[in-house]
């Protein structure tokens, strides 16, 4: 006797087949769902957030001029402006505001100003002003503060700007000179703070961007210093730079 299948039973699909089948919708579902996370991390890490990137950076060296020669010609010529030109900005502004002078351990003051010895402490702040050349600061001038303290043995001056400038939130600088044998060390510190505003993906990026500049700033200021002082190291006398007070 043959034995005729219901239709029920002819449309019933194999226990194999129902396995295939459960086995790619599975598969497909997985796919989705791996791709609606990819994109999901994607578009966290595309998302663009405000960060305060933090640049430092110190460096020291010597300078071949000893410390009294180096101090005269950093004081009577415009060191400021030179170090600023070469850096690529231009000086716009600069204002003696204060003097100070401390002349009670030195015997004979006048002469050994005249001589480039003085032993009197010498205390100066002016305003400087200079102009930015840089894009991506959103800004063309930087106000600064700048404060020397000039004594028989050492040189500090601290430079800091006056508010931000752009997306340039905070700047500082400071140069240090002392005596080392028959020449001058000098060493240089800088510290900058920039807001940029980037994919999360590039926050490394951008950080490391603005360390970069940080360094790149001190070793222009060091090449400048150096080429400034050469010029005028071999002068027996180094006359005071005239008109470099700019209004």
């Amino acid at each position: 006797m043959n034995v005729v299948p219901s239709n029920a039973e002819k449309n019933r699909p194999a226990p194999q087949s129902l396995q295939i089948r459960f086995g790619l919708w599975l598969i497909i579902g997985l796919v989705v769902l791996a791709a609606l996370g990819i994109g999901a991390v994607g578009a966290w890490q595309l998302s663009a957030v405000s960060l305060a990137a933090k640049g430092t950076s110190a460096r020291s060296f010597v300078v071949d001029a000893d410390f009294d020669k180096f101090r005269k010609i950093m004081v009577r010529k415009n060191a400021t402006a030179a170090i600023i030109a070469h850096s690529g900005m231009e000086l716009i502004v600069e204002h003696m505001q204060e003097v100070a002078i401390d002349a009670s351990a030195d015997r004979r003051p006048i002469l050994n100003a005249l001589k480039g010895k003085s032993q009197a402490d010498l205390t100066a702040t002016k305003q400087i002003v200079v102009s930015l050349d840089d894009p991506a600061l959103d800004a063309d001038q930087l106000s600064l503060t700048q404060q020397a303290s000039i004594q028989p043995d050492r040189l500090h001056v601290r430079t800091v700007a006056n508010q931000a400038a752009g997306n340039l939130e905070a700047y500082e600088t400071t140069l240090i000179a002392e005596p080392q044998a028959d020449k001058t060390k000098v060493t240089l510190t800088i510290e900058q703070v920039v807001r940029v505003n980037v994919p999360k993906l590039f926050l490394s990026r951008a950080e490391s961007r603005v360390q970069e500049a940080a360094d790149e700033a001190t070793g222009e200021q060091e090449r400048a210093i150096t080429q400034f002082v050469a010029k005028y190291a071999n002068q027996a006398i180094v006359l005071p730079e005239l008109g470099a007070n700019r209004e």
